[in-house]
């Protein structure tokens, strides 16, 4: 039995994020930092982030992992992220 065959694609179009609230449990840490102003909000609770999640075996995963799946590790208090998440509501959505 041949393999079916597939036409090629018309138009290819990158996915893209659909501008929603930032929260430490659906976004992930990369578009946390892709933001400027959320950014920023990370840093005042978190002076010292940079070097909790800058080490070689979690920088590939960080497109992937929100902050508060990283609480289980113990790279962030929940604390922590209960004051970024209010900071973070006030910016709406992005």
């Amino acid at each position: 039995m041949d393999a079916p065959l597939y036409p090629p694609a018309q138009r290819f179009e990158r996915p893209r994020r659909l501008p929603r609230p930032l929260t430490t449990q659906e976004t992930a840490v990369s578009e946390l930092k892709a933001v400027p102003e959320a950014w920023a909000i990370v840093l005042g609770e978190i002076p010292k982030v940079e070097g909790r999640i800058g080490n070689d075996m979690l920088k590939p995963h960080l497109g992937n992992f929100s902050f508060r799946s990283l609480v289980q590790f113990g790279v962030v208090r929940a604390d922590e992220l209960d004051r970024i998440d209010e900071k973070l509501q006030l910016l709406g959505n992005r």
